[in-house]
């Protein structure tokens, strides 16, 4: 997992120095303010351009690509101040705004139940100053239309409470508890009594992503996923008890990923995948000696034995690593199903495991084709530290 950010002091002076400084003044020769977009204004504390509030390229979430031409930012709004986007490019300053009105996504299309602000972009001398009424944080997406499939270029500025969403397998939405207004760091928590490894991302309002347009081809991410970047893949949650979870943001310009640092604490229970329940359950089995009751756990014939001399330990702490199990002399029986196990799992058909050796039906559960006996089902599985991200089973007759 990713963990908070330490800074020295000396490094946090030296940030400081570097990120907070008029553009009407006399530039420090080592301070390099690029060309791009900036958020400035009252409403941000920031009066001059600051390379702290310099926008990051948009990401459509629809292609999972960077989209020309559309910028975001996650920036704290003091309320009833004024704010505009401006875009430098080189020695020119060009300021860009919206009349701003209010629309309630509604949560349609997996997007927030929110009330967001939105408006036609507009520039130059017609771009006036825009306010929000409450002070908090708010993720502005600003889109150009480079493209030419939106109605019109547009500014969102969409008010932001973070939440998470997947631990326990609930992909509803916990919101979590916020700090007080900040303009250059807030910190969102929560804590569960009991966790199950699973998976999970940071989503605000509840959401995945709002529609810019209305065939709903451009869409701006509402979540974090690994590494902290929008639309990111999944991300791991360990087994314990009393887990806290912690969203920081703190102010930072560039990539989004560089605004935030997550952390998880409390009483983190490490897995150890050589004592997993690895193995099949089903009707498939009761050619086998002994077989097992159908659909229960794996045992008898149907049990995988652990092999330390086939594994590999990567990290010795949290058990991540690939590790290998094997049934020897299981019987198959044709036209009935089965379901591979591990660690609790029920693993069927479209999930992300490899079969090799042997070709299967089945929608859900895997059907046999054929009647068999394979000398050996070998299974390898990754193992993250707290989630299987692969496995792949081998059937050798």
């Amino acid at each position: 997992m990713k963990t908070l950010k330490k800074f020295g002091l000396l490094a946090g002076a030296l940030a400081l120095v570097l990120t907070t400084f008029s553009s009407c003044e006399k530039e420090d020769p080592a301070v390099i303010v690029e060309d791009g977009f900036y958020v400035t204004g009252d409403a941000t504390g920031s009066t001059s351009l600051s390379v702290t509030y310099r926008m990051a390229s948009g990401i459509n979430e629809v292609t999972k690509e960077k989209r020309a031409g559309m910028y975001e930012k996650y920036v704290a709004l003091e309320a009833n101040k004024d704010f505009t986007l401006l875009l430098k490019e080189g020695s020119v300053e060009t300021k860009y705004s919206a009349t701003l009105t209010e629309f309630n996504t509604e949560g349609e299309g997996d997007q927030p139940t929110i009330t967001l602000l939105r408006g036609t972009l507009v520039s130059g001398d017609a771009a006036t100053a825009m306010k929000v009424t409450t002070s908090g944080l708010y993720h502005i997406v600003l889109d150009l239309n480079e493209a030419g499939d939106l109605a019109n270029p547009l500014i969102i500025v969409a008010p932001v409470e973070w939440g998470v969403r997947g631990v326990n397998g609930d992909w509803g939405w916990k919101k979590m508890k916020a700090s007080e207004f900040n303009r250059t760091s807030m910190v969102w928590d929560t804590t569960f009594t009991t966790t199950s490894a699973s998976e999970f991302k940071f989503a605000y309002g509840g959401g995945w992503k709002i529609q810019l347009d209305d065939a709903g081809l451009v869409k701006a991410n509402t979540n974090l996923g690994l590494d902290m970047v929008q639309g990111g893949d999944n991300l791991n949650m360990p087994k314990g008890t009393e887990i806290k979870l912690t969203l920081t943001w703190t102010l930072a310009g560039g990539e989004l990923s560089k605004s935030y640092a997550m952390a998880v604490t409390g009483n983190i229970i490490i897995e150890d995948p050589a004592t997993f329940i690895v193995g099949f359950s089903g009707n498939a089995f009761g050619s086998n000696t002994n077989p097992p009751a159908e659909w229960s756990d794996p045992s008898g014939p149907t049990l995988a034995t652990y092999s330390a001399t086939q594994s590999t330990i990567t990290n010795t702490a949290t058990k991540a690593g690939t590790y290998v199990y094997n049934i020897t002399n299981l019987k198959v029986d044709a036209t009935k199903e089965f379901k591979i196990r591990y660690n609790g799992a029920w693993i069927g058909v479209g999930g992300t495991t490899t079969i090799v050796g042997e070709t299967f039906g089945g929608t859900d559960n895997y059907i046999v084709n054929t009647a068999a006996t394979y000398t050996n089902v070998k299974f390898e599985a990754t193992w993250t530290g707290s989630k299987a991200s692969a496995i792949k089973v081998t059937f050798t007759k």
